[in-house]
């Protein structure tokens, strides 16, 4: 008989790193956790200009890596979830909320959210018999003394929280305080947590994370105070209270609508042992590369900052920006194809990935006649290979047959097209889009996010 405890993790994966390190310790946790899916919420942050859809596909695409580098071959288990937040209007089925559905009707499940409560709200509204069967556990709020609430998993959508926390589910609100006090540092990952495939990605996001007093190494990792929850409450101490201190109102018709609210847990270091215990236990997997693609980068071109092409002050912003969005999602053993415009090319030695380059207009003003020169010299810089013009990617990559080249002019018509050459053309054409850097948050795209823009050209642009 299975006693394990049946789980959905419904996570913005792609949010920030803490979210990669909580669903790595949930998969880590398989004696005592049967994780059913992967529900992916919605986010929007300021440094990440991508829509509340667009961050599903980032979060799927990691999501799935996590899976990879644990050694867990069931890409089943990632559910799209909410386009849009609740507050918003949204209020449909998606993949996300059909399987909270599903579940819940079989019997009891723990939905452990890391995000916004987008997907549990819609599931509640359009199921509302579930909430019997489900148990919440949310990273959201703050000490209970604010007037209000600003943590982001409360204030991107209140209207959702307000359903959830209205509805008859058992609710445990962990405050975002609580997750505070887990922090680490880069020395100690590396020292103790990277041992295998896992270890060493997490040590790796640490690296290219650098916010608020974060820059001496030190790590505040707050979504694995969920997960400690669920897999040993004892560490933690809750008491009930009246909804009404939640949502800030005093209806005495709530009153009688008790939460769990988390006040306080046991000492870091306590929690932090049982995560190296759990993730270094795992063997060493191999993962699968992963393939990303780019353009239009300048590498320390200081004419791109000067004509203001860019939004950056200065080139050592620009490339200490780049670097740090390329590093954050290419690992060192995954492929980038970029189309061309790279910049100065010793910033190869900088990034994560083996680097095919297909020439722009700036590699075919340096090389002239010598392209075979030229190759030669990039090779031995750290390129894995550069292409004089355009080249067929590999059908098994997109699951069709795509034709990557530096100018939309040179697209082929047979086929779907990837393209750069931002300054001159816009996003997409009738049988392509662009990969450029500027168009793309200065970041290399996904295969998740190509598949999905190609679908709807092919769907938007039919003759």
């Amino acid at each position: 008989m299975n006693n394990k405890l049946k789980v959905i993790i419904d996570s913005d994966t792609a949010n920030e790193i803490d979210d990669s390190f909580a669903l790595s310790y949930a998969l880590a946790n398989d004696d005592v956790l049967d994780i059913k899916a992967i529900t992916l919420a919605p986010f929007v942050v300021g440094y990440k200009h991508i829509s509340p859809k667009d961050s599903l596909l980032e979060s799927k695409a990691e999501a799935n890596r996590v899976l990879r580098l644990m050694g867990i071959k069931n890409p089943k288990l990632v559910c799209m979830g909410s386009e849009d937040f609740y507050s918003n209007g949204y209020c449909e089925s998606n993949p996300a909320v059909a399987k909270i559905i599903e579940l819940a009707k079989k019997g009891k499940v723990t939905i452990v959210a890391l995000g916004v409560l987008t997907n549990i709200a819609i599931a509640l509204k359009l199921a509302p018999t579930i909430a019997k069967n489900i148990h919440v556990i949310w990273l959201g709020t703050k000490t209970l003394l604010h007037e209000t609430f600003d943590d982001s998993n409360y204030r991107k959508d209140k209207e959702a929280f307000e359903v959830v926390a209205k509805s008859s589910v058992e609710l445990t609100v962990i405050p975002s305080y609580i997750g505070k006090f887990i922090v680490t540092s880069t020395h100690e990952l590396k020292m103790n947590v990277a041992v295998n495939d896992i270890g060493k990605y997490l040590l790796r996001l640490s690296k290219n994370i650098n916010h608020e007093n974060e820059g001496l190494g030190v790590k505040t990792i707050y979504d694995i105070a969920p997960i400690a929850y669920i897999v040993n409450q004892d560490l933690f101490d809750v008491k009930t209270i009246p909804v009404n201190y939640l949502l800030k109102e005093q209806k005495k018709t709530l009153m009688s609508r008790r939460v769990n609210y988390v006040y306080d847990m046991a000492p870091n270091n306590v929690i932090w042992q049982d995560f190296v215990a759990k993730i270094t236990k795992n063997k060493n997997t191999i993962a699968p590369p992963q393939v990303y693609f780019t353009s239009n980068t300048y590498f320390s071109d200081e004419k791109q900052v000067k004509s203001k092409i860019t939004p950056f002050k200065s080139v050592e912003e620009m490339d200490a920006d780049l670097i740090s969005r390329w590093n954050s999602l290419v690992g060192p053993k995954d492929i980038v194809y970029h189309l061309g415009d790279f910049g100065k090319y010793n910033n190869v030695k900088k990034l994560n990935g083996k680097i095919y380059l297909i020439c722009g207009n700036h590699e075919k003003w340096v090389y002239g006649r010598d392209f075979e020169g030229f190759r030669t010299k990039l090779k031995d810089m750290g390129f894995a290979d550069v292409y004089k013009s355009g080249i067929y990617l590999d059908k098994k990559v997109l699951a069709e047959k795509v034709y990557m080249t530096y100018k939309a002019k040179d697209c082929k018509k047979e086929c779907m097209n990837l393209f750069g050459q931002s300054h001159a053309i816009g996003g997409s054409v009738k049988n392509g889009f662009n990969v450029s850097a500027m168009y793309n948050d200065y970041t290399p795209i996904s295969t998740e996010r190509v598949k999905s823009n190609l679908k709807f050209i092919k769907d938007n642009f039919k003759n």
